[in-house]
C-alpha cells in the first residue's frame, strides 16, 4: 500500500520513516498514544530533525552528477592551474548548492558537504576523463598530448645531470614510460580533484544559512 507524501506528494510506501524524495517524516502517531509517547508533534519534530542529518543520496545523487557535469564542461576550456583549480572546487560547491534546491529542508554540516562535494568530484572526474577521450579520438590530439608529455620530460632531463636520472628520463620517453607518465598524471589529477571538490562541499555547507540563526 502506499500514501502521498504530506511535503511533496510522491506515493511513498507504507512503513517507511522517511519520504524517499525529500526525506519528510513520514511517521504517523494515533492521539490516543500521545498520553503515552509524549504527543505526535514531538514524535514527528524528532523525525523530522533526524532526517535533516541524514543525506538523502536519492536527491544527492542527481545534484552530485549535475555538478560533476559542469565542472567536466568548465575543464574544456582553456585555463592556467588556477582555472583548473575553480573547476575542481565548483564540482563539490555545486553538488551542495544543487542538493540544497532539490532538499530545501536539508541542513548539511562541512563534514557532509565534503562527503558530498567528492561524490561531485568523482564524477566530474569521470566526465572529464570521457570528454577528453572523445576529444582526442574525434580531433585526433594524441599526437599533440604526446609532444607534450616529451617536451616536459625533456625540459626535466636538462635540470637533471645525474647519467642514471639520464637513464631514467630515456625510458620515460619510450612508450611504455609515456604509458606509465599518463598513468601516474591521472592518479595525480584524480586525488587534487577529490581533495578540492570535497573543500569546496564543504565551504558551501559552512556558508549555508544555520536553521535559528537571527
Amino acid at each position: 500500500m502506499e500514501h502521498p507524501c504530506d511535503q511533496c506528494s510522491s506515493p511513498v510506501e507504507d512503513g517507511t520513516a522517511f519520504c524517499p524524495h525529500c526525506g519528510a517524516a513520514q511517521i504517523r502517531v494515533a492521539s490516543d498514544e500521545a498520553g503515552r509517547t509524549g504527543g505526535p508533534t514531538e514524535l514527528l519534530t524528532a523525525s523530522g530533525a533526524a532526517a535533516s542529518t541524514l543525506i538523502q543520496w536519492s536527491q544527492a545523487l542527481p545534484a552530485a552528477a549535475l555538478a560533476g557535469l559542469v565542472a567536466a564542461g568548465l575543464m574544456l576550456i582553456p585555463s592556467e592551474a588556477f582555472g583548473l583549480s575553480l573547476c575542481m572546487i565548483s564540482a563539490g560547491f555545486l553538488a551542495v548548492l544543487f542538493y540544497r534546491r532539490r532538499s530545501p529542508g536539508a541542513a548539511l554540516s562541512p563534514g557532509m558537504g565534503a562527503r558530498l562535494g567528492m561524490v561531485g568530484g568523482v564524477l566530474g572526474f569521470a566526465m572529464s576523463a570521457v570528454f577528453t577521450a572523445v576529444e582526442i579520438l574525434v580531433f585526433h590530439s594524441g599526437s599533440q598530448l604526446r609532444t607534450a608529455l616529451l617536451e616536459r620530460i625533456e625540459q626535466s632531463a636538462l635540470r637533471t645531470p645525474d647519467p642514471q636520472a639520464q637513464q631514467f628520463v630515456t625510458y620515460l620517453k619510450s612508450p611504455p614510460g609515456l604509458a606509465l607518465v599518463l598513468a601516474l598524471g591521472l592518479v595525480g589529477m584524480f586525488l587534487v580533484f577529490l581533495i578540492f571538490s570535497a573543500l569546496g562541499g564543504a565551504l558551501a555547507a559552512a556558508l549555508q544559512p544555520r536553521k535559528g540563526r537571527v
